[in-house]
């Protein structure tokens, strides 16, 4: 089952209901077949002997390298980048310079908040007792206080997209980047969030086309900075989305493409280094990886103790970032970044983490994977 909620883009009714921002065609044919479902390991097998060139992966154990497919080549992350900022907060906690009980007003949380995640931020809301506003799509009293923990938690486990951006702008962009290197992650593309979003929803705000990153990245932290502080503009964007006025599919597919990126072995050496102990702050390891397994505790394949799981999805891309501890003694991890040929049906139901877990766990399945990678 899928361990994370997706990041399908999503618009808002009057009545307040969360829905598709768009929808594609009903399964779309494949010659005589129709479309993969990717909610399951065996649909994976089907979309990757059609899609190997849209798919980058790594997969390995204490014992060595599992499975490797275009390992070096750098692909959109969506929400699993949000690891990275995870063992920045791990990392902080660890060294006291964040108290995890330190209560945060749910107004200042929702200052990052976009409502273009699939409803992950509403789950998130309605996990913690939170009731809605007319929307539902914010919170109806925006002075309620949560932890620090709790919007860890809810990055995690529902991907909620306004907390990393707060956890980054607190403890600062080169401390998310430090937390990931010291993983095994260089240069890890840490970028707002909240501005990506905007770009697509205000177009007019967006850097042109061909900017560099750098440039691009100061650019969505300034109007970050302005939706956290202006009133106005955060009101600019609700008035937008109630209208409807969102972008097509095709627009939505194309603004994906230029998210934050990496190389799967890189999200996998984060992963692998929380997992096994080896993260330079055993401390923040513990804190990390306690939080990355909670949403599959107590519903573990046999002979796994522990389960860490960062999955997400844009338009045409789903990722996972995985790692598991076995009873065997191994600690396995991997990341699996698949981008293009994947319709709005198949982001609402895919799990890019059931083909990572079922190569760990059955060597034969794990043949026929490697056999599906290499054609």
């Amino acid at each position: 089952m899928p361990l994370s909620r997706r990041t399908l883009l999503t618009g808002l009714t009057a009545t307040a209901a969360a829905l598709p921002l768009l929808s594609c065609s009903p399964a779309t044919a494949l010659g005589d077949r129709t479309e993969a479902d990717l909610s399951t390991a065996d649909g994976w097998l089907t979309w990757i002997a059609q899609h190997r060139d849209r798919l980058a992966l790594v997969l390995t154990d204490t014992t060595g390298p599992l499975l490797a497919h275009r390992a070096g080549s750098p692909q959109p992350l969506a929400s699993a980048v949000k690891a990275a900022h995870l063992a920045a907060y791990a990392t902080a906690v660890a060294d006291g310079r964040l108290d995890p009980a330190e209560q945060v007003r749910v107004g200042d949380w929702e200052r990052y908040y976009v409502p273009t995640d699939g409803g992950a931020h509403v789950a998130a809301l309605q996990e913690l007792g939170i009731p809605t506003d007319d929307t539902g799509a914010w919170a109806a009293d925006p002075d309620r206080h949560v932890t620090l923990e709790q919007l860890a938690t809810a990055m995690i486990g529902h991907s909620d997209s306004a907390v990393p951006d707060l956890l980054r702008d607190r403890l600062g962009t080169e401390a998310v980047r430090a937390a990931a290197l010291a993983g095994g992650w260089p240069d890890a593309d840490v970028r707002s969030l909240c501005a990506e979003y905007l770009f697509l929803l205000l177009p007019a705000e967006a850097p042109a086309p061909g900017t560099p990153l750098p440039r691009r990245r100061e650019i969505g932290f300034a109007l970050e900075r302005r939706h956290r502080d202006e009133q106005a503009l955060r009101d600019q964007v609700r008035t937008r989305l109630l209208a409807q006025a969102l972008p097509d599919w095709n627009t939505q597919l194309a603004w994906a493409t230029g998210t934050a990126a990496s190389d799967p072995a890189q999200l996998a050496a984060l992963h692998r280094s929380l997992a096994e102990g080896t993260y330079p702050s055993p401390r923040a390891a513990e804190i990390a990886r306690g939080i990355l397994e909670r949403r599959a505790a107590g519903n573990l394949p046999d002979g796994v103790l522990g389960l860490g799981y960062k999955g997400g999805s844009l338009p045409g891309v789903l990722t996972a970032g995985i790692s598991l501890r076995l009873a065997d003694g191994r600690i396995a991890a991997g990341s699996l970044l698949a981008h293009g040929g994947i319709s709005a049906e198949q982001l609402a139901t895919g799990d890019p983490g059931q083909p990572l877990i079922k190569a760990v766990l059955d060597p034969a399945w794990r043949d026929r994977l490697r056999a599906a990678l290499r054609g």
